[in-house]
């Protein structure tokens, strides 16, 4: 099942269900009016204001799949992105929302309905996480969504998390509630034998992954207390999320998102531009998975209108553009512009993206040269000059914080001239 079939089997049921679908915002975030994000990093965001009780909605039941970024601030999933299986820095969220029309009972049936008996997903395979209670924050067992869980799954596959895993905060909005969520045991038969999924769920486990939160909005936080919100309240609100990716790495039966045909395309791109294979070097792989991801989120933010530049926008892509380059020249050698040309892999029609992307990629390796050049006579002069031995941590921020040196650079200088230098991990990538 490719992941367009995927994207409309979720439209159509929820369409079926009487669900106003909307489409996808713009990735970058254009109305700052309910939120200062730069980017959109959530379904919601688009229907803020009907949840805020700003503006009265038109449909009370919404669905969408929203392309999202999850770079800056508090979701930020940047230092994860290529050492596991399935975190991006941009995903598409699959998301429907009652704004007063049903409550938690119906938004879980829905849920299992589409999982199960729509896309197929067994049974057996599924764990359901429920909230617990919390006595610090007076917040009672969300008995509500364990009376209909029960009904649907075997209790052995029902947990019991608290404020950490099922207590969903919007954002700074100071919107809240518990949450139900929908992990998923892809493992093979021999280690789900080994050993049972349920102590593997919110481990950080590759093949243990959540995939759908359903989250029952109905408090707000007012200076570091949780409240109970008379208008939301009284009504219905609920907000639910799911990653298209890992939705494929399921349905596929794939053991990484990045084996998915959102991503093993534009990975195989990268094997033939750059002469190298995945699957053959744990390293490298990570490379490749690094850039995969990046020059995703580097095309769809370009392609809504981000220029790399020292701004706002402009510089999370601007720094996701140097990220992959210097991954690129620590494991694999290459000191050259290539991302551009992995850009018509998504659209061979978007000239002015791949000119715009390959002049960046030119300027900063002009700039690498240039400040190594500069180190070079730094450290000639500073070090060798006084007759010093060490590089210490302080002068190796410097040098970072100054020229943009990351460290295993400022260690191949140091070897070039029998220097020691300390063994710091405080700006390695």
């Amino acid at each position: 099942m490719n992941n367009n079939k995927i994207k409309n089997i979720f439209l159509n049921y929820f369409k079926k269900k009487k669900h106003k679908i909307f489409k996808s915002l713009s990735i970058i975030n254009k109305n700052k009016k309910y939120s200062n994000l730069m980017f959109i990093n959530s379904g919601i965001n688009q229907f803020l204001e009907y949840f805020l009780n700003k503006k009265k909605p038109k449909y009370l039941k919404i669905a969408n799949i929203q392309k999202c970024i999850r770079i800056t601030g508090k979701n930020n999933d940047l230092n994860i992105v290529g050492y596991d299986n399935y975190h991006h820095t941009m995903f598409e969220m699959l998301g429907n929302w009652s704004l007063g029309e049903y409550s938690q009972n119906t938004a879980i049936k829905l849920a299992w309905e589409l999982i199960t008996k729509k896309y197929k997903i067994s049974k057996n395979n599924i764990y359901v996480t429920i909230f617990k209670g919390d006595k610090k924050n007076k917040l009672n067992f969300d008995k509500k969504s364990y009376n209909i869980w029960k009904k649907l799954i075997n209790k052995k596959n029902i947990l019991f998390f608290g404020f950490k895993h099922n207590f969903w905060k919007i954002d700074n909005f100071n919107l809240c509630g518990p949450s139900s969520e929908i992990h998923i045991d892809i493992r093979n038969k021999k280690n789900k034998k080994n050993k049972n999924g349920r102590y593997l769920v919110n481990k950080n486990n590759n093949y243990v992954i959540e995939l759908w939160n359903i989250v029952n909005i109905k408090y707000i936080i007012k200076n570091n207390k949780i409240l109970k919100n008379k208008y939301l309240l009284s009504n219905n609100y609920i907000d639910t999320g799911m990653g298209l990716e890992r939705l494929c790495m399921i349905l596929q039966n794939k053991k990484s998102t990045y084996e998915t045909d959102i991503f093993f395309p534009i990975i195989k791109k990268i094997e033939n531009i750059l002469c190298i294979k995945y699957g053959k070097n744990k390293k490298i792989d990570i490379v490749i998975k690094i850039i995969s991801d990046h020059i995703r989120t580097i095309f769809f933010s370009m392609l809504d209108g981000v220029i790399p530049n020292n701004k706002k926008e402009g510089y999370i892509i601007r720094k996701l553009i140097r990220r992959s380059l210097i991954y690129s020249y620590k494991f694999l050698n290459i000191k050259k512009p290539f991302l551009f040309k992995i850009i018509p892999i998504f659209n061979n029609k978007n000239k002015n993206i791949i000119k715009l992307l390959k002049q960046e990629e030119l300027n900063y390796f002009f700039i690498l040269k240039k400040n190594i050049r500069i180190v070079k006579n730094f450290i000639k002069d500073k070090i060798i000059n006084s007759n010093l031995k060490l590089i210490d941590n302080k002068l190796i921020l410097f040098l970072y914080e100054t020229y943009g040196l990351y460290y295993f650079i400022i260690k191949k200088i140091a070897n070039k001239y029998n220097l020691k230098i300390v063994n710091t991990k405080l700006i390695e990538i």
